[in-house]
């Protein structure tokens, strides 16, 4: 994923405000992801699994203020932006590299992504993927994810273009930047059905598999360890 890592270095200084831009419900979908992390514990031990700039472990450390977390990222410059902006928070550690390649040792009570896993580029690597969360989780652990989903129809597909280019020009992007935007996603995002994933995390072992949140091509689901 080297071309993926290039990508997002260069991408970095960018990315806060462009997330806020090309995808208009980013806050909602977030909001959804951490109001869905289990309060059973006071200081969970909590992965952000593509942690980019540290939006997900910011939100998840205003809920859980003695959470430990590990923030995880390919790109050296999404983990810098992240270390200053969570730079008055405690218990955070910071890891550089591929998810898809980093053996997850720890055991977790919850590991949490956020539009990470749709660059991963087959359904095998990103059942794969699973399979090593779902060993890295204790026992009734969570794992959720908030991310882009792929259409299971050519219809739906269409209509979630459509809805996707009105919501970003209502949000003040310009065709011009819809067609570059459109572009890069060509060439880094590989996503799945909502279906393919659930049938993959039951695949691996996984319970209580849900869809929490949907929008469209954007969706929040997650599912528990229970063995």
């Amino acid at each position: 994923m080297s071309d993926l890592k290039k990508h997002f270095n260069e991408e970095a200084q960018e990315f806060d405000q462009r997330v806020q831009r090309n995808l208009p419900k980013y806050d909602q979908m977030v909001e959804v992801l951490i109001n869905a992390i289990p309060d059973a514990k006071e200081n969970p031990k909590i992965l952000d699994l593509g942690c980019g700039t540290g939006n997900i472990t910011e939100k998840t450390k205003e809920r859980f203020p003695e959470a430990r977390i590990t923030c995880l990222d390919i790109s050296e410059n999404m983990i810098e932006i992240a270390k200053d902006k969570l730079e008055d928070y405690e218990d955070i550690e910071y890891v550089i590299g591929d998810f898809t390649q980093t053996e997850l040792t720890t055991k977790y009570d919850a590991i949490i992504s956020s539009l990470a896993l749709h660059h991963i580029p087959t359904d095998e690597e990103k059942e794969k993927m699973y399979k090593s969360i779902y060993d890295a989780l204790e026992i009734g652990g969570v794992f959720l994810n908030a991310d882009v989903i792929k259409a299971n129809s050519k219809y739906n597909e269409k209509l979630y273009e459509k809805i996707a280019q009105r919501d970003v020009m209502e949000n003040g992007v310009t065709a011009e930047e819809i067609s570059e935007m459109n572009r890069k996603r060509e060439e880094n995002d590989i996503p799945t059905t909502i279906y393919m994933h659930m049938k993959m995390l039951e695949n691996v072992g996984f319970q209580e598999i849900d869809i929490i949140w949907k929008y469209y091509a954007n969706a929040v689901y997650g599912a528990t360890r229970k063995d």
